[in-house]
């Protein structure tokens, strides 16, 4: 399953609300508020790559008070807890 982490600068006023929208889109797995150069990382999980694109083009960016987003799709990952 593809995974995608995307690094988010929203408006700081309305970061509790972005949270909330972000945590309502389809695939999202996570959202975590973060200190540093950004304010919000969030990882998503869809079916395929295509469906990454669109959840990130027609839906997180979509809301209105994030300024800039950094995404990252993994091509691949291990689970620590598995040997």
């Amino acid at each position: 399953m593809p995974t995608a982490y995307v690094l988010i600068n929203c408006d700081i006023s309305h970061k509790t609300e972005v949270i909330k929208e972000l945590s309502q889109l389809p695939g999202i797995f996570e959202v975590a508020e973060v200190h540093g150069a950004y304010d919000i990382l969030v990882k998503l999980n869809q079916g395929s790559v295509d469906e990454l694109k669109e959840t990130i083009k027609w839906h997180l960016k979509k809301i209105p008070d994030i300024k800039s987003t950094v995404t990252l799709i993994a091509i691949e990952s291990t689970d620590p807890g598995v040997s």
